[in-house]
């Protein structure tokens, strides 16, 4: 174990995606209040960047879809704690942007490699050490086209919804396990993952998401606090019985009374969840009775 990381105080948290935007955010917030953070991206020298002068981060590269690296990493992170308490997935990127016929075929396969894939090997591999966790957390991120379409950005948006399954999946599973399972939905915050559209332009991303990104990136986007301190509210003990759900960082009533006076019940409740819409749950003289 290194002599600097006392893992007796504050939490151990693994954060993947962690050289840029909101992993990098989480990694400094995290270790500035204590936690035990180790810290995995593919750029190295960004991830040092991040951890460099810190004594409760470390960092190590990994590219999350190559299981023999996850493999590797999650031994290197148990030489250094017995436990986890947390696992945090930020990796992911746009990947192929345009009209599918356009798209190219690795770069499509890819996107979904590095943004769902890679969760479930990280998740997968670290399971042991969550299991010996305090209260262990999985919180992954949800984004645009997870629970509507976002054309032109079909590899995206098919990984998000994908992970969002993949999260309320596991939250079943490991119910009796200790580990509840999250996604965290951002909202438009300015990081690097949106200069991908601008490079792209508005002919290959379509001039409406090309213009709303302009503006929103113009204006500073969702500020990067936001979704951090969701974030945080979820590894916390005010979260206990919170599992299974998508939570918008910046809409959702996370932060108000009402909400955490009601977590169990919803928990049980199908809000904050990708759900078919059946016609019976309509409202009278809608839809609903001419499909009757």
């Amino acid at each position: 174990m290194s002599p600097a990381m006392n893992p007796t105080t504050g939490r151990r948290i693994l954060i993947a995606g962690a050289s840029a935007g909101i992993g990098a955010a989480l990694v400094r917030a995290l270790a500035a209040r204590g936690d035990t953070v180790f810290a995995c991206a593919r750029r190295v020298d960004a991830l040092r960047g991040v951890t460099e002068g810190d004594t409760v981060a470390r960092s190590r590269a990994c590219d999350v879809g190559d299981e023999s690296q996850v493999r590797a990493l999650v031994g290197w992170v148990a030489a250094e704690v017995p436990a986890l308490d947390a696992v945090i997935f930020c990796a992911g990127a746009f990947g192929a942007i345009g009209p599918v016929e356009k798209t190219d075929s690795d770069a499509w396969w890819s996107t979904l490699r590095d943004n769902v894939f890679g969760a479930y090997l990280l998740i997968k591999h670290a399971l042991p050490l969550l299991e010996r966790g305090d209260r262990s957390r999985i919180i992954t991120f949800s984004g645009g086209g997870a629970f509507g379409t976002f054309p032109r950005y079909s590899a995206y948006a098919t990984s998000k919804a994908a992970l969002v399954r993949l999260t309320e999946c596991l939250a079943e599973e490991l119910k009796g396990r200790g580990i509840a399972v999250n996604a965290v939905a951002p909202g438009m915050v300015a990081t690097e993952i949106h200069e991908a559209t601008l490079r792209a332009g508005p002919d290959q991303a379509g001039r409406e998401h090309f213009e709303r990104t302009e503006a929103a990136m113009a204006q500073g986007g969702v500020p990067m606090e936001v979704p951090v301190a969701c974030v945080e509210f979820l590894l916390s003990p005010e979260a206990d019985g919170l599992t299974g759900k998508t939570i918008a960082a910046g809409f959702d009533p996370w932060r108000s009374e009402r909400f955490r006076a009601h977590l169990d019940e919803i928990t049980r409740s199908e809000v904050y969840t990708m759900r078919r819409i059946n016609p019976v749950h309509l409202p009278d003289g809608s839809l609903k009775e001419r499909l009757s």
